[in-house]
């Protein structure tokens, strides 16, 4: 099998209001959506987020020099373009997860099997945790903690809110405010507000006996270091780790945190978050994938420490992925079921794609 050709598309789907999180504005969740093909007629597919970087050219760069070869053959894929490329190899991270993806994709396809099958199964299905509270400038904290109320009542044993990061008067109302309409269900993401050790022990020693499920993402994912001397000062588990690229620094992370955050679109494909997780095992550490549900559930599916999956609901319009699937997931009752088609669970709608995409490239 050869492969014989690669779509690439950026998509730029609009939000319906501006999303804030900590300083970062977004007025479109952007992503990059593949295609190999292959000469048996087997495509694999993948989709990511682009989070500022230059995905779609080091996409580019990556796909000429794999077209003729055999996408059975992830190792040798991987290591010629890690090898080509070694002082980018941070930033061609997020590109070769991509492929190595899209290779699994074929090789599921042509085993015939989804791709729990192939992991070895483990559960029919998976505990998801929702994100809710997005568009908090715009809302009422009666209203954020009704909605969380709304999700618990509705199945989900866990609801994650955003901090603001920026005001901890308003983030400590913020966490007494859903955690006392959820108590024990909920967990909250601070997305790397905080660049000292002062600024953050400042709020999380106020919220510490609380009944967080967890704290997310303190630090940016290079201040790993950090991340561990907090953890060690607080008694609720901290989680890092979705942005985190390569497996080897995923591995020092592990060490000193209470989650792995595990996302395959970033951390080195299928075979990356494979890895992850066994380091996270042996760490004894859990892991909760980051969002992208029909990929992320076969591993939740596979491996025991894998606590469940991630999920952004469709009425947040946060994160319309739905819009460029045939095949969105679908949440009953706070599980998601294992999908039944050969590969990774995701289908794309190529059609939509296009009308959205702000650049197209075919190789």
């Amino acid at each position: 099998m050869k492969i014989t050709r690669v779509q690439l598309a950026e998509c730029r789907v609009p939000l319906p209001h501006i999303l804030k999180l900590a300083s970062t504005q977004i007025t479109t969740r952007n992503y990059v959506a593949i295609r190999v093909e292959t000469d048996a007629g087997i495509i694999g597919e993948a989709l990511g987020y682009t989070r500022g970087t230059p995905l779609v050219e080091s996409l580019e760069m990556a796909s000429r020099q794999i077209i003729g070869m055999d996408p059975l053959m992830r190792g040798e894929i991987i290591g010629k373009l890690e090898n080509s490329n070694v002082p980018g190899r941070a930033s061609f991270t997020r590109a070769v997860s991509l492929l190595d993806i899209a290779c699994w994709d074929i090789l599921a396809k042509q085993a015939r099997l989804p791709l729990y099958a192939l992991l070895g199964g483990f559960r029919q299905s998976a505990n998801v945790t929702a994100v809710a509270g997005y568009y908090m400038d715009l809302r009422s904290l009666d209203d954020i903690a009704d909605e969380v109320g709304r999700l618990q009542d509705s199945g989900y044993t866990r609801i994650k809110i955003m901090l603001k990061g920026d005001d901890n008067v308003f983030d400590l109302r913020y966490v007494k405010a859903v955690t006392a309409r959820a108590p024990g269900a909920c967990a909250a993401d601070a997305h790397w507000s905080w660049s000292s050790m002062t600024d953050a022990q400042r709020l999380c020693s106020q919220i510490d006996d609380l009944g967080l499920n967890f704290i997310e993402d303190p630090f940016a994912a290079a201040d790993w270091k950090l991340t561990h001397q907090l953890q060690k000062t607080l008694s609720t588990p901290v989680a890092a780790g979705e942005d985190v690229l390569g497996t080897r620094t995923l591995k020092d992370l592990v060490e000193g945190i209470g989650i792995l955050r595990v996302d395959a679109t970033t951390c080195g494909g299928v075979t990356g978050a494979i890895e992850a997780i066994h380091h996270a095992s042996a760490a004894g550490r859990n892991v909760l994938p980051h969002v992208f549900a029909s990929l992320h559930v076969h591993f939740a599916c596979s491996f025991p420490c894998v606590e469940g999956v991630e999920y952004i609901p469709e009425y947040s319009g946060a994160d319309p992925l739905a819009a460029l699937m045939k095949n969105p997931p679908v949440v009953a009752g706070g599980q998601m079921s294992l999908p039944c088609e050969p590969g990774i669970g995701i289908v794309l709608d190529w059609e939509s794609i296009e009308k959205t995409a702000a650049r197209a490239i075919v190789i």
